[in-house]
């Protein structure tokens, strides 16, 4: 889990010590499957996933980035387009998640195809790699920052490409939320209500 959830969670279960959370990173379209039915109250999906039926609502907006070594020659580059990444080699999340398929269609729309040498399972190990130096990744800023000054990287400024990142969280029906999902939902709703003040 990466981005905002960490501190969301952290906020909602500090405030309910009896509360315990079953949590579990699937794609999004998994995760609407799974509130469709019924084996997950609540879900936190890419906005480019289908969520025909469901009820949802914007719960982080958030900007893609380039991800690099500290000491790589884009690492000092105010922004870069995403034509300086043809000849790049990228590490990134499994091609089924919303997030790459996001990439991958707003590079292609912009004329242009992204080398995707390896995929891993999550940020952490995204992070990792592009720290090892063999490529570099294109990140929400959020997920990335965290690992910013720990594992020596920089993040860099895209252009060419719409790089808003929106999630939603969705449900089937709000009115018939268990006290505690409702509760983590207005929490959700709150906080993006506050970051957009």
């Amino acid at each position: 889990f990466a981005g905002f959830l960490p501190l969301l969670l952290a906020e909602y279960l500090s405030s309910r010590p009896k509360v315990v959370l079953d949590l579990e990173e699937a794609l999004s379209q998994e995760a609407v499957h799974a509130v469709w039915r019924g084996g997950a109250e609540l879900a936190i999906v890419g906005e480019n996933t289908a969520t025909e039926g469901l009820e949802s609502f914007v719960c982080d907006i958030d900007e893609l980035v380039l991800l690099v070594p500290a000491g790589h020659p884009l690492s000092r580059a105010g922004q870069v387009d995403i034509a300086e990444l043809a000849s790049i080699d990228l590490v990134g999340l499994s091609r089924a998640t919303s997030l790459m398929r996001q990439i991958a269609a707003a590079a292609h729309a912009a004329g242009h195809t992204l080398r995707l040498r390896v995929q891993v399972r999550n940020f952490d190990a995204v992070c990792r790699i592009v720290s090892s130096g063999v490529g570099a990744a294109i990140v929400p800023r959020a997920a990335g920052a965290p690992h910013v000054r720990s594992m020596g990287l920089a993040q860099v400024r895209l252009t060419g490409i719409p790089t808003e990142r929106r999630l939603l969280m969705v449900m089937r029906d709000r009115s018939r939320l268990s006290p505690e999902a409702l509760a983590f939902a207005a929490l959700a709703q709150q906080r993006m209500a506050g970051n957009r003040h």
